[in-house]
C-alpha cells in the first residue's frame, strides 16, 4: 500500500470510529428485526419472545414472531475518467479515493456487505462483495494508483451493467464527477441510488484570461483557446444549466445526491446526505 494510500487509511478509520454516537454516517440501518406476527407458544420455543400483554388478556401464552432483515448490499462504483485527474487543491481523484474509504468502512461498521466496482467504458476492477476491512484497503489502494488519464468514464453504461447484474434490492452509491447525461431512473426503481459528485472549484468557475494550450484528459488532445469574459461566462452557463438538469433528475427519481468540492471535508457532506 503506497504513503498516501496509508494517510487517508489513518484520516478514514479515525474520522469514522473516533466518533460520538450519534456523529456518524447512518444512512446503512441493515441489521436488526422487524414484528412479523402473532403465535401460540409451543413448549421449548424462546420464553424472552413470549407477549406478557397478549397472553394475559388471551390467558394462554403468546410468542412475538420477527422477520430478520438481511444484511444490506453495499455497492460503490468509482467513475474512472481523466477528467478526475484534475484538483486546484487536491486532485479529484485523490478525494473521490477518500469517499470510497470511508462509505467501505461506514458499511464494515454496519456488518454489511460492500463491494467496489472500478468502471470506465467497461468494468476495469470488481472487489467482490465482503465484510473484511481488506476490502477496503485493496479499493482505497487501487483507487489511489489508478491512471486514468486517455479513459472515459462512461456513468450511463455503468448504471445499465448494475441493473442487469445487481440480483437483489442494494444501496448503490456512485461516485464521479458527472459532466455526462445520465438516466437513472430504472436503476434508482429498483436500488437505493445516491450521487456523490465530485468537483473542483476552479473547474467550475475559471478566473483565467488570456491564451492558453488546453490539454483533454480524456482524449490527450491539445486545444488552443482565447479566454475571454464572454467565453468564460458561456462555459459557466452551459455547466450551471446542466447541473440544473441532472439535479432535477435525482430529485424527480428520488435519488439522494450531493456535491463534494476538492476544498472541503467529504466526511461532513457524507453525514448530511446519509443521516
Amino acid at each position: 500500500m503506497n504513503s498516501k494510500a496509508k494517510e487517508l487509511l489513518i484520516k478514514t478509520r479515525r474520522r469514522l470510529f473516533g466518533q460520538n454516537i450519534g456523529n456518524n454516517i447512518s444512512t446503512f440501518q441493515g441489521n436488526g428485526i422487524d414484528f412479523a406476527e402473532l403465535k401460540e407458544y409451543i413448549y421449548g420455543e424462546d420464553v424472552r419472545k413470549i407477549n406478557w400483554k397478549v397472553t394475559a388478556r388471551q390467558q394462554k401464552p403468546y410468542l412475538n414472531v420477527f422477520n430478520e432483515e438481511r444484511e444490506l448490499n453495499i455497492v460503490i462504483g468509482f467513475s474512472v475518467s481523466g477528467s478526475i485527474y484534475f484538483g486546484s487543491v487536491r486532485q479529484k481523484q485523490e478525494v473521490l479515493a477518500e469517499i470510497l474509504a470511508l462509505l467501505g468502512f461506514a458499511a464494515l461498521k454496519n456488518s454489511d456487505r460492500v463491494t467496489s466496482i472500478f468502471f470506465d467504458t467497461a468494468v476495469d476492477q470488481w472487489f467482490k462483495p465482503s465484510k473484511s476491512p481488506n476490502i477496503v484497503y485493496a479499493a482505497l489502494d487501487y483507487a489511489l494508483s489508478l491512471d486514468v488519464l486517455g479513459r472515459k468514464g462512461d456513468m450511463q453504461k455503468f448504471a445499465d451493467f448494475l441493473l442487469h447484474t445487481l440480483k437483489e434490492r442494494s444501496i448503490v452509491l456512485l461516485l464521479g464527477d458527472f459532466y455526462d447525461e445520465i438516466d437513472l431512473a430504472l436503476l434508482s426503481a429498483k436500488h437505493e441510488v445516491y450521487a456523490i459528485v465530485v468537483r473542483d472549484r476552479f473547474e467550475e468557475n475559471p478566473e483565467m484570461a488570456g491564451e492558453y494550450d488546453l490539454v483533454d484528459p480524456v482524449s490527450g488532445r491539445h486545444h488552443r483557446i482565447d479566454m475571454d469574459g464572454s467565453l468564460v461566462s458561456a462555459y459557466r452557463n452551459d455547466l450551471l444549466a446542466h447541473d440544473r438538469k441532472i439535479g432535477e433528475h435525482f430529485l424527480k427519481h428520488r435519488i439522494g445526491y450531493t456535491k463534494i468540492y476538492t476544498d472541503e471535508e467529504p466526511f461532513v457532506k457524507l453525514r448530511e446526505l446519509l443521516k
